[in-house]
Protein backbone atom coordinates (compact mmCIF):
# COMPACT_ATOMS: atom_id res chain seq x y z
CA UNK A 1 0.00 0.00 0.00
CA UNK A 2 1.39 3.36 -0.99
CA UNK A 3 0.45 6.80 0.31
CA UNK A 4 1.51 10.20 -0.94
CA UNK A 5 4.01 12.09 1.22
CA UNK A 6 6.26 15.11 1.00
CA UNK A 7 10.01 15.35 1.48
CA UNK A 8 12.97 17.46 0.40
CA UNK A 9 15.11 16.25 -2.47
CA UNK A 10 18.42 17.56 -3.76
CA UNK A 11 19.93 16.32 -7.01
CA UNK A 12 23.41 17.11 -8.24
CA UNK A 13 24.72 16.02 -11.62
CA UNK A 14 27.07 16.96 -14.41
CA UNK A 15 26.63 15.88 -18.01
CA UNK A 16 29.07 16.05 -20.93
CA UNK A 17 28.04 15.28 -24.48
CA UNK A 18 30.02 15.06 -27.69
CA UNK A 19 28.15 15.10 -30.98
CA UNK A 20 28.63 15.91 -34.66
CA UNK A 21 26.68 18.70 -36.32
CA UNK A 22 26.08 18.82 -40.04
CA UNK A 23 27.08 22.13 -41.57
CA UNK A 24 24.32 21.87 -44.19
CA UNK A 25 20.57 21.85 -43.59
CA UNK A 26 17.87 20.67 -45.91
CA UNK A 27 15.61 23.17 -47.62
CA UNK A 28 12.68 21.99 -45.56
CA UNK A 29 14.46 23.02 -42.36
CA UNK A 30 15.51 26.51 -43.42
CA UNK A 31 12.69 28.25 -41.57
CA UNK A 32 13.89 26.67 -38.32
CA UNK A 33 17.45 28.01 -38.56
CA UNK A 34 19.04 31.36 -37.87
CA UNK A 35 22.53 32.34 -38.82
CA UNK A 36 24.70 33.26 -35.87
CA UNK A 37 26.34 36.70 -36.17
CA UNK A 38 29.72 34.96 -36.21
CA UNK A 39 28.70 32.22 -38.63
CA UNK A 40 27.48 29.53 -36.21
CA UNK A 41 24.28 27.88 -37.45
CA UNK A 42 21.60 27.79 -34.76
CA UNK A 43 18.32 25.93 -34.70
CA UNK A 44 15.43 28.17 -33.70
CA UNK A 45 13.33 26.87 -30.83
CA UNK A 46 9.67 27.40 -31.63
CA UNK A 47 8.77 27.12 -27.94
CA UNK A 48 10.68 30.38 -27.51
CA UNK A 49 8.16 33.07 -28.55
CA UNK A 50 10.99 35.59 -29.09
CA UNK A 51 13.17 33.38 -31.30
CA UNK A 52 12.48 35.70 -34.23
CA UNK A 53 14.21 38.61 -32.51
CA UNK A 54 17.05 36.74 -30.78
CA UNK A 55 17.69 33.04 -31.20
CA UNK A 56 19.82 32.83 -28.04
CA UNK A 57 18.13 30.91 -25.26
CA UNK A 58 19.86 30.60 -21.88
CA UNK A 59 17.75 27.68 -20.66
CA UNK A 60 19.09 24.19 -21.44
CA UNK A 61 17.53 23.05 -24.70
CA UNK A 62 18.12 20.31 -27.26
CA UNK A 63 16.48 19.88 -30.64
CA UNK A 64 15.98 16.92 -32.95
CA UNK A 65 15.44 18.38 -36.42
CA UNK A 66 14.02 16.62 -39.46
CA UNK A 67 17.26 14.86 -40.40
CA UNK A 68 18.00 13.71 -36.84
CA UNK A 69 14.46 12.38 -36.40
CA UNK A 70 14.94 9.99 -39.32
CA UNK A 71 17.71 8.23 -37.37
CA UNK A 72 15.79 7.62 -34.10
CA UNK A 73 13.02 5.26 -33.03
CA UNK A 74 9.52 6.38 -34.03
CA UNK A 75 7.57 3.92 -31.86
CA UNK A 76 6.80 6.58 -29.25
CA UNK A 77 7.91 10.03 -28.14
CA UNK A 78 9.88 8.67 -25.19
CA UNK A 79 12.13 6.54 -27.36
CA UNK A 80 12.51 9.36 -29.90
CA UNK A 81 14.19 11.64 -27.35
CA UNK A 82 15.81 9.02 -25.11
CA UNK A 83 19.25 9.26 -26.73
CA UNK A 84 19.60 12.94 -25.80
CA UNK A 85 21.90 13.58 -22.82
CA UNK A 86 19.92 13.57 -19.57
CA UNK A 87 16.78 12.13 -21.18
CA UNK A 88 15.41 8.59 -20.94
CA UNK A 89 12.10 6.80 -21.51
CA UNK A 90 9.79 5.21 -18.93
CA UNK A 91 8.87 2.24 -21.10
CA UNK A 92 6.04 -0.09 -20.12
CA UNK A 93 6.06 -2.18 -23.25
CA UNK A 94 7.05 -1.23 -26.78
CA UNK A 95 3.95 0.88 -27.42
CA UNK A 96 4.45 3.06 -24.32
CA UNK A 97 7.20 5.57 -23.70
CA UNK A 98 7.00 8.77 -21.68
CA UNK A 99 10.05 11.08 -21.48
CA UNK A 100 12.05 11.22 -18.25
CA UNK A 101 14.27 14.31 -17.94
CA UNK A 102 17.09 14.39 -15.42
CA UNK A 103 15.43 11.62 -13.43
CA UNK A 104 12.04 13.33 -13.23
CA UNK A 105 8.99 12.06 -15.10
CA UNK A 106 5.22 11.73 -14.88
CA UNK A 107 3.47 15.01 -14.18
CA UNK A 108 6.81 16.80 -13.77
CA UNK A 109 7.46 16.57 -17.54
CA UNK A 110 4.91 18.12 -19.93
CA UNK A 111 4.55 16.73 -23.44
CA UNK A 112 3.31 19.39 -25.86
CA UNK A 113 2.17 19.37 -29.45
CA UNK A 114 2.83 22.78 -31.01
CA UNK A 115 2.77 24.37 -27.57
CA UNK A 116 -0.48 22.73 -26.37
CA UNK A 117 -0.53 19.71 -24.02
CA UNK A 118 -1.01 16.17 -25.30
CA UNK A 119 -4.29 16.02 -23.27
CA UNK A 120 -4.18 12.28 -22.59
CA UNK A 121 -3.96 10.23 -19.38
CA UNK A 122 -0.33 9.17 -19.72
CA UNK A 123 0.59 10.68 -16.33
CA UNK A 124 -2.00 8.56 -14.52
CA UNK A 125 -0.14 5.28 -15.01
CA UNK A 126 3.13 4.07 -16.49
CA UNK A 127 1.36 1.74 -18.95
CA UNK A 128 -0.63 4.59 -20.58
CA UNK A 129 0.74 5.81 -23.90
CA UNK A 130 1.34 9.43 -24.89
CA UNK A 131 -0.92 10.46 -27.77
CA UNK A 132 1.61 12.70 -29.60
CA UNK A 133 3.28 11.10 -32.64
CA UNK A 134 6.92 12.05 -33.34
CA UNK A 135 6.66 10.80 -36.94
CA UNK A 136 4.77 13.97 -37.96
CA UNK A 137 7.27 16.31 -36.32
CA UNK A 138 9.30 18.95 -38.13
CA UNK A 139 11.43 18.99 -35.01
CA UNK A 140 11.21 17.86 -31.38
CA UNK A 141 12.39 20.24 -28.67
CA UNK A 142 13.48 19.24 -25.15
CA UNK A 143 13.58 22.16 -22.72
CA UNK A 144 14.73 22.15 -19.13
CA UNK A 145 15.05 24.67 -16.35
CA UNK A 146 13.72 28.20 -16.74
CA UNK A 147 12.20 27.63 -20.21
CA UNK A 148 9.36 25.59 -18.75
CA UNK A 149 7.67 28.54 -17.05
CA UNK A 150 6.28 29.63 -20.44
CA UNK A 151 4.15 26.49 -20.68
CA UNK A 152 3.25 25.41 -17.18
CA UNK A 153 4.37 25.67 -13.59
CA UNK A 154 4.06 21.91 -13.22
CA UNK A 155 6.90 21.09 -15.61
CA UNK A 156 9.62 21.17 -12.96
CA UNK A 157 11.53 18.43 -14.77
CA UNK A 158 11.19 19.89 -18.26
CA UNK A 159 9.04 19.71 -21.33
CA UNK A 160 9.04 18.03 -24.73
CA UNK A 161 7.47 19.99 -27.59
CA UNK A 162 6.54 18.13 -30.78
CA UNK A 163 6.53 20.76 -33.54
CA UNK A 164 4.46 19.90 -36.61
CA UNK A 165 3.51 21.80 -39.76
CA UNK A 166 -0.04 20.48 -40.03
CA UNK A 167 -1.52 23.97 -39.66
CA UNK A 168 0.10 25.88 -42.52
CA UNK A 169 1.45 29.39 -42.03
CA UNK A 170 2.63 29.78 -45.64
CA UNK A 171 1.02 29.10 -49.02
CA UNK A 172 2.87 26.34 -50.90
CA UNK A 173 3.88 27.12 -54.47
CA UNK A 174 2.76 23.67 -55.67
CA UNK A 175 1.10 20.51 -54.42
CA UNK A 176 3.17 19.02 -51.57
CA UNK A 177 3.14 15.25 -51.10
CA UNK A 178 5.29 13.22 -48.75
CA UNK A 179 5.23 9.54 -47.81
CA UNK A 180 7.29 7.51 -45.35
CA UNK A 181 7.53 3.75 -44.81
CA UNK A 182 9.46 1.86 -42.19
CA UNK A 183 9.91 -1.85 -41.44
CA UNK A 184 11.16 -3.25 -38.13
CA UNK A 185 12.54 -6.81 -38.18
CA UNK A 186 12.43 -7.29 -34.39
CA UNK A 187 8.63 -7.02 -34.29
CA UNK A 188 7.75 -7.55 -37.95
CA UNK A 189 6.42 -4.02 -37.68
CA UNK A 190 5.23 -1.68 -40.41
CA UNK A 191 4.90 2.08 -40.17
CA UNK A 192 3.47 4.11 -43.06
CA UNK A 193 2.62 7.81 -43.17
CA UNK A 194 1.50 10.27 -45.82
CA UNK A 195 1.00 14.04 -45.80
CA UNK A 196 -0.36 16.44 -48.41
CA UNK A 197 -0.87 20.18 -48.72
CA UNK A 198 -2.42 22.14 -51.59
CA UNK A 199 -3.20 25.81 -52.15
CA UNK A 200 -6.68 26.80 -53.30
CA UNK A 201 -6.28 30.27 -54.70
CA UNK A 202 -3.72 32.61 -53.21
CA UNK A 203 -4.76 32.49 -49.53
CA UNK A 204 -6.41 29.14 -48.68
CA UNK A 205 -4.31 26.03 -47.92
CA UNK A 206 -5.80 22.55 -47.42
CA UNK A 207 -3.81 19.81 -45.71
CA UNK A 208 -4.23 16.14 -44.79
CA UNK A 209 -2.17 13.47 -43.04
CA UNK A 210 -2.46 9.77 -42.25
CA UNK A 211 -0.57 7.15 -40.23
CA UNK A 212 -0.84 3.39 -39.92
CA UNK A 213 1.34 1.27 -37.63
CA UNK A 214 1.21 -2.48 -36.95
CA UNK A 215 3.64 -4.66 -34.97
CA UNK A 216 3.72 -8.27 -33.82
CA UNK A 217 5.17 -9.46 -30.52
CA UNK A 218 8.82 -8.43 -30.21
CA UNK A 219 11.53 -11.04 -30.71
CA UNK A 220 13.87 -11.35 -27.71
CA UNK A 221 16.65 -13.68 -26.62
CA UNK A 222 15.57 -16.17 -23.98
CA UNK A 223 12.47 -15.81 -21.82
CA UNK A 224 10.62 -12.61 -20.95
CA UNK A 225 10.38 -13.62 -17.28
CA UNK A 226 13.33 -14.14 -14.95
CA UNK A 227 11.45 -17.12 -13.50
CA UNK A 228 9.54 -18.65 -16.45
CA UNK A 229 7.10 -21.47 -15.79
CA UNK A 230 6.43 -24.46 -18.02
CA UNK A 231 4.10 -22.38 -20.18
CA UNK A 232 6.63 -19.59 -20.79
CA UNK A 233 7.58 -18.74 -24.38
CA UNK A 234 11.22 -18.49 -25.36
CA UNK A 235 12.30 -15.88 -27.90
CA UNK A 236 9.26 -13.57 -27.78
CA UNK A 237 7.87 -10.86 -25.51
CA UNK A 238 4.24 -11.89 -25.19
CA UNK A 239 1.45 -9.34 -25.56
CA UNK A 240 3.79 -6.63 -26.92
CA UNK A 241 2.04 -6.28 -30.28
CA UNK A 242 0.15 -3.14 -31.29
CA UNK A 243 -1.88 -1.52 -34.04
CA UNK A 244 -2.66 2.17 -34.43
CA UNK A 245 -3.94 4.64 -36.99
CA UNK A 246 -4.23 8.40 -37.15
CA UNK A 247 -5.98 10.54 -39.73
CA UNK A 248 -6.28 14.30 -39.86
CA UNK A 249 -7.01 17.28 -42.02
CA UNK A 250 -7.34 21.02 -41.86
CA UNK A 251 -7.26 24.36 -43.59
CA UNK A 252 -5.49 27.71 -43.20
CA UNK A 253 -6.13 31.24 -44.38
CA UNK A 254 -2.82 32.99 -45.06
CA UNK A 255 -2.32 36.66 -45.86
CA UNK A 256 -0.05 39.61 -45.29
CA UNK A 257 -1.60 40.23 -41.88
CA UNK A 258 -0.84 36.68 -40.68
CA UNK A 259 -2.65 33.36 -40.73
CA UNK A 260 -5.49 31.48 -39.03
CA UNK A 261 -5.93 27.73 -39.38
CA UNK A 262 -7.43 24.62 -37.81
CA UNK A 263 -6.69 20.91 -37.78
CA UNK A 264 -8.80 17.91 -36.74
CA UNK A 265 -7.24 14.51 -36.05
CA UNK A 266 -8.46 11.09 -34.99
CA UNK A 267 -6.24 8.58 -33.17
CA UNK A 268 -6.99 4.88 -32.60
CA UNK A 269 -4.29 3.01 -30.70
CA UNK A 270 -4.66 -0.56 -29.44
CA UNK A 271 -1.72 -2.31 -27.78
CA UNK A 272 -0.80 -4.99 -25.29
CA UNK A 273 0.90 -4.52 -21.93
CA UNK A 274 3.56 -7.20 -21.25
CA UNK A 275 3.81 -8.63 -17.77
CA UNK A 276 0.30 -9.93 -17.24
CA UNK A 277 -0.73 -7.38 -14.60
CA UNK A 278 -4.44 -7.23 -13.98
CA UNK A 279 -7.03 -9.15 -12.03
CA UNK A 280 -7.81 -12.77 -12.84
CA UNK A 281 -11.32 -13.76 -11.95
CA UNK A 282 -12.12 -17.44 -11.86
CA UNK A 283 -8.52 -18.38 -12.67
CA UNK A 284 -8.76 -21.76 -11.04
CA UNK A 285 -11.77 -22.75 -13.16
CA UNK A 286 -10.18 -21.58 -16.42
CA UNK A 287 -6.52 -22.39 -15.77
CA UNK A 288 -6.05 -24.34 -18.98
CA UNK A 289 -7.73 -21.61 -21.01
CA UNK A 290 -5.49 -18.99 -19.38
CA UNK A 291 -2.36 -20.98 -20.23
CA UNK A 292 -3.44 -21.28 -23.83
CA UNK A 293 -4.14 -17.53 -23.91
CA UNK A 294 -0.67 -16.84 -22.47
CA UNK A 295 0.98 -18.95 -25.14
CA UNK A 296 -0.84 -16.89 -27.75
CA UNK A 297 0.35 -13.65 -26.19
CA UNK A 298 -2.85 -12.82 -24.26
CA UNK A 299 -3.07 -10.37 -21.39
CA UNK A 300 -4.15 -6.83 -20.66
CA UNK A 301 -4.89 -4.75 -23.75
CA UNK A 302 -5.37 -0.97 -23.91
CA UNK A 303 -7.60 0.64 -26.51
CA UNK A 304 -7.27 4.42 -26.96
CA UNK A 305 -9.54 6.70 -28.97
CA UNK A 306 -8.80 10.40 -29.24
CA UNK A 307 -10.33 13.17 -31.32
CA UNK A 308 -8.37 16.42 -31.18
CA UNK A 309 -9.18 19.88 -32.54
CA UNK A 310 -6.43 22.50 -32.89
CA UNK A 311 -6.48 26.17 -33.88
CA UNK A 312 -3.39 28.27 -34.57
CA UNK A 313 -3.24 31.94 -35.49
CA UNK A 314 -0.80 34.80 -35.97
CA UNK A 315 -1.71 38.45 -36.50
CA UNK A 316 0.86 41.13 -37.28
CA UNK A 317 -0.93 43.71 -35.20
CA UNK A 318 -0.68 47.41 -35.90
CA UNK A 319 -1.78 48.59 -32.48
CA UNK A 320 0.14 50.49 -29.78
CA UNK A 321 2.76 48.51 -27.84
CA UNK A 322 2.01 45.20 -29.60
CA UNK A 323 3.89 43.88 -32.63
CA UNK A 324 2.32 40.42 -33.04
CA UNK A 325 -0.47 38.37 -31.49
CA UNK A 326 -0.12 34.60 -31.46
CA UNK A 327 -2.90 32.29 -30.38
CA UNK A 328 -3.15 28.53 -29.94
CA UNK A 329 -6.12 26.47 -28.85
CA UNK A 330 -6.66 22.75 -28.47
CA UNK A 331 -9.71 20.69 -27.53
CA UNK A 332 -9.63 16.98 -26.88
CA UNK A 333 -12.09 14.10 -26.48
CA UNK A 334 -10.16 11.12 -25.12
CA UNK A 335 -11.41 7.62 -24.28
CA UNK A 336 -9.37 4.72 -23.04
CA UNK A 337 -10.45 1.15 -22.23
CA UNK A 338 -8.39 -1.48 -20.42
CA UNK A 339 -9.42 -4.91 -21.66
CA UNK A 340 -8.69 -7.76 -19.23
CA UNK A 341 -9.91 -10.56 -21.50
CA UNK A 342 -11.40 -10.71 -25.00
CA UNK A 343 -14.54 -8.62 -24.91
CA UNK A 344 -14.25 -7.84 -21.17
CA UNK A 345 -13.48 -4.21 -20.28
CA UNK A 346 -12.14 -3.82 -16.76
CA UNK A 347 -11.75 -0.04 -16.57
CA UNK A 348 -12.71 2.92 -18.74
CA UNK A 349 -11.04 6.34 -18.69
CA UNK A 350 -12.28 9.55 -20.27
CA UNK A 351 -10.54 12.90 -20.46
CA UNK A 352 -12.32 15.93 -21.93
CA UNK A 353 -9.85 18.78 -21.92
CA UNK A 354 -9.15 22.09 -23.59
CA UNK A 355 -6.20 24.45 -23.41
CA UNK A 356 -5.64 27.87 -24.92
CA UNK A 357 -2.92 30.49 -24.90
CA UNK A 358 -2.42 33.98 -26.25
CA UNK A 359 1.03 35.52 -26.69
CA UNK A 360 1.36 39.27 -27.17
CA UNK A 361 4.74 40.02 -28.76
CA UNK A 362 5.45 43.51 -27.45
CA UNK A 363 7.08 46.35 -29.32
CA UNK A 364 10.75 46.73 -28.27
CA UNK A 365 11.35 48.98 -25.29
CA UNK A 366 14.91 50.16 -25.78
CA UNK A 367 17.07 47.04 -25.90
CA UNK A 368 14.35 44.81 -24.45
CA UNK A 369 12.07 42.50 -26.46
CA UNK A 370 9.23 40.92 -24.57
CA UNK A 371 6.17 38.68 -24.69
CA UNK A 372 3.16 38.88 -22.40
CA UNK A 373 1.07 35.72 -22.35
CA UNK A 374 -2.12 34.21 -20.97
CA UNK A 375 -2.86 30.50 -20.65
CA UNK A 376 -6.10 28.74 -19.65
CA UNK A 377 -6.67 25.04 -19.10
CA UNK A 378 -9.79 23.04 -18.23
CA UNK A 379 -9.87 19.27 -17.68
CA UNK A 380 -12.62 16.80 -16.77
CA UNK A 381 -11.30 13.34 -15.91
CA UNK A 382 -13.32 10.22 -15.13
CA UNK A 383 -12.50 6.56 -14.60
CA UNK A 384 -15.09 3.81 -14.22
CA UNK A 385 -14.52 0.15 -13.41
CA UNK A 386 -12.98 -2.28 -10.98
CA UNK A 387 -9.52 -0.71 -11.19
CA UNK A 388 -10.54 2.96 -11.30
CA UNK A 389 -8.18 4.03 -8.54
CA UNK A 390 -8.39 7.81 -9.23
CA UNK A 391 -11.70 9.50 -8.44
CA UNK A 392 -13.49 11.54 -11.14
CA UNK A 393 -12.12 15.06 -10.92
CA UNK A 394 -11.94 18.47 -12.54
CA UNK A 395 -8.93 20.70 -13.01
CA UNK A 396 -8.86 24.40 -13.90
CA UNK A 397 -5.88 26.71 -14.20
CA UNK A 398 -5.33 30.28 -15.35
CA UNK A 399 -1.84 31.67 -15.87
CA UNK A 400 -0.13 34.95 -16.73
CA UNK A 401 3.50 35.05 -17.87
CA UNK A 402 6.05 37.64 -18.99
CA UNK A 403 9.32 36.87 -20.76
CA UNK A 404 11.94 39.48 -21.75
CA UNK A 405 15.20 39.42 -23.72
CA UNK A 406 17.96 41.98 -24.18
CA UNK A 407 21.37 42.20 -25.87
CA UNK A 408 24.37 43.91 -24.27
CA UNK A 409 26.94 43.46 -27.01
CA UNK A 410 28.02 39.82 -26.87
CA UNK A 411 25.94 39.20 -23.75
CA UNK A 412 22.34 38.03 -24.27
CA UNK A 413 20.10 38.18 -21.19
CA UNK A 414 16.59 36.84 -20.60
CA UNK A 415 14.24 36.96 -17.63
CA UNK A 416 10.80 35.45 -16.99
CA UNK A 417 7.90 35.50 -14.55
CA UNK A 418 4.77 33.34 -14.29
CA UNK A 419 1.75 33.35 -11.98
CA UNK A 420 -0.74 30.49 -12.12
CA UNK A 421 -3.94 29.83 -10.21
CA UNK A 422 -4.55 26.08 -10.03
CA UNK A 423 -7.69 24.38 -8.74
CA UNK A 424 -8.50 20.65 -8.64
CA UNK A 425 -11.73 19.20 -7.27
CA UNK A 426 -13.34 15.80 -6.78
CA UNK A 427 -17.09 15.97 -6.18
CA UNK A 428 -17.17 12.28 -5.31
CA UNK A 429 -14.74 12.81 -2.44
CA UNK A 430 -16.05 16.30 -1.62
CA UNK A 431 -12.43 17.43 -1.76
CA UNK A 432 -10.81 20.49 -3.29
CA UNK A 433 -7.22 21.65 -3.70
CA UNK A 434 -6.28 25.24 -4.60
CA UNK A 435 -2.81 26.62 -5.24
CA UNK A 436 -1.29 29.93 -6.33
CA UNK A 437 1.99 29.19 -8.09
CA UNK A 438 4.89 31.56 -8.78
CA UNK A 439 7.89 31.03 -11.04
CA UNK A 440 10.91 33.24 -11.81
CA UNK A 441 13.88 32.85 -14.12
CA UNK A 442 17.04 34.74 -15.07
CA UNK A 443 19.68 33.68 -17.56
CA UNK A 444 22.31 34.81 -20.01
CA UNK A 445 24.50 33.69 -22.91
CA UNK A 446 27.94 35.21 -23.55
CA UNK A 447 29.67 34.77 -26.92
CA UNK A 448 33.30 34.27 -26.04
CA UNK A 449 34.44 33.97 -29.66
CA UNK A 450 33.22 32.86 -33.05
CA UNK A 451 33.00 29.25 -31.88
CA UNK A 452 32.56 29.41 -28.11
CA UNK A 453 29.59 30.30 -25.93
CA UNK A 454 29.09 30.31 -22.19
CA UNK A 455 25.65 30.42 -20.59
CA UNK A 456 23.82 30.18 -17.31
CA UNK A 457 20.24 30.19 -16.04
CA UNK A 458 18.65 30.19 -12.61
CA UNK A 459 15.00 29.61 -11.83
CA UNK A 460 12.58 29.04 -9.01
CA UNK A 461 9.35 27.23 -9.91
CA UNK A 462 6.40 25.71 -8.09
CA UNK A 463 4.32 22.65 -8.97
CA UNK A 464 0.86 21.79 -7.71
CA UNK A 465 0.06 18.12 -7.05
CA UNK A 466 -1.62 16.23 -9.88
CA UNK A 467 -5.10 14.73 -9.66
CA UNK A 468 -3.67 11.24 -9.14
CA UNK A 469 -1.53 12.52 -6.25
CA UNK A 470 -4.56 14.22 -4.70
CA UNK A 471 -7.48 11.87 -5.35
CA UNK A 472 -6.04 8.35 -5.75
CA UNK A 473 -7.67 5.69 -3.61
CA UNK A 474 -7.57 2.16 -4.97
CA UNK A 475 -5.60 -0.69 -6.47
CA UNK A 476 -3.17 0.33 -9.21
CA UNK A 477 -2.18 -2.98 -10.74
CA UNK A 478 0.38 -1.54 -13.14
CA UNK A 479 2.54 -0.93 -10.05
CA UNK A 480 0.98 -3.73 -7.94
CA UNK A 481 0.15 -1.18 -5.24
CA UNK A 482 -2.90 0.26 -3.50
CA UNK A 483 -2.31 4.00 -3.87
CA UNK A 484 -3.80 6.59 -1.55
CA UNK A 485 -3.68 10.28 -2.44
CA UNK A 486 -3.62 13.22 -0.05
CA UNK A 487 -5.67 16.33 -0.72
CA UNK A 488 -3.59 18.20 1.89
CA UNK A 489 -0.45 18.10 -0.24
CA UNK A 490 1.21 21.48 -0.80
CA UNK A 491 3.27 22.85 -3.66
CA UNK A 492 6.65 21.51 -4.67
CA UNK A 493 9.22 24.31 -4.90
CA UNK A 494 12.13 23.71 -7.24
CA UNK A 495 15.29 25.84 -7.34
CA UNK A 496 17.45 25.18 -10.40
CA UNK A 497 20.82 26.36 -11.65
CA UNK A 498 22.20 25.47 -15.09
CA UNK A 499 25.62 26.34 -16.52
CA UNK A 500 26.83 25.36 -19.99
CA UNK A 501 29.81 25.80 -22.27
CA UNK A 502 29.38 25.18 -25.98
CA UNK A 503 31.88 24.72 -28.83
CA UNK A 504 30.78 24.73 -32.46
CA UNK A 505 33.65 24.30 -34.91
CA UNK A 506 32.73 23.18 -38.42
CA UNK A 507 31.01 19.79 -38.15
CA UNK A 508 32.16 19.24 -34.57
CA UNK A 509 30.10 20.34 -31.58
CA UNK A 510 30.77 19.89 -27.86
CA UNK A 511 28.41 20.78 -25.02
CA UNK A 512 29.39 20.70 -21.34
CA UNK A 513 26.46 21.14 -18.94
CA UNK A 514 26.23 21.34 -15.17
CA UNK A 515 22.96 21.53 -13.30
CA UNK A 516 21.89 21.68 -9.69
CA UNK A 517 18.29 21.12 -8.54
CA UNK A 518 16.88 21.49 -5.06
CA UNK A 519 13.23 20.48 -4.57
CA UNK A 520 11.40 21.23 -1.35
CA UNK A 521 8.26 19.31 -0.33
CA UNK A 522 8.86 16.65 -2.98
CA UNK A 523 5.80 14.44 -3.46
CA UNK A 524 6.51 10.71 -3.56
CA UNK A 525 4.86 7.34 -2.97
CA UNK A 526 5.61 6.10 0.55
CA UNK A 527 5.12 2.43 1.41
CA UNK A 528 2.74 1.51 4.22
CA UNK A 529 2.47 -1.54 6.47
CA UNK A 530 -1.07 -1.39 7.82
CA UNK A 531 -1.26 -5.05 8.85
CA UNK A 532 1.98 -4.76 10.88
CA UNK A 533 3.64 -7.82 9.35
CA UNK A 534 6.92 -5.98 8.75
CA UNK A 535 6.48 -6.05 4.96
CA UNK A 536 5.24 -3.23 2.74
CA UNK A 537 1.64 -3.90 1.71
CA UNK A 538 1.13 -5.03 -1.89
CA UNK A 539 -1.91 -5.83 -4.00
CA UNK A 540 -2.56 -9.53 -4.51
CA UNK A 541 -3.66 -10.78 -7.93
CA UNK A 542 -6.98 -11.98 -6.47
CA UNK A 543 -7.70 -8.71 -4.65
CA UNK A 544 -11.22 -8.51 -6.11
CA UNK A 545 -12.18 -11.76 -4.36
CA UNK A 546 -10.24 -11.21 -1.10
Amino acid sequence: MHGLSEAALTVRACAISLFFISSNSSAGDEEHHHEHPHGISEIVISADPLSGSDSHFSAPAAVLDGDALKAVSMRNIGEAVSEMPGVSSSDFGAAVGRPVIRGLGGGRVRVLENGIGSMDVSTISGDHAVSSEPIFAEQVEVLRGSATLLYGSGASGGLVNVVTDRIKSQVPEALELEAYNHYDTASDGWLSTATAAHAVGSHLVLSADALWRSTDDIDISGFASSEPDEHGRRGVLGNSNSESSRFGGGASLVGRAGHLGFHISRLDNEYGVPGGHGHHEEEEEDEDEDHEEEEEGGGVRIDIEQTRYDVDGLWFAEIPFIHEIKTKFGYNEYKHAEIEAPGEVGTRFSNDEWEGRIELILEPMGIWDGVLGFQIRDREFESIGEEAYVSPSELDSVALFLFEKAEFGDLHVDAGFRYEHYEAESAQLAAKSTHNLLAFSLGGVYEISDAYEFGFSASRTQRAPTIEELFAGGAHLATNAFEIGDVRLGEETSSNIDVFWRLSQGRLGVDVNFFYNHIDDFVFLESNDRNDDGIADRVEEDFLET
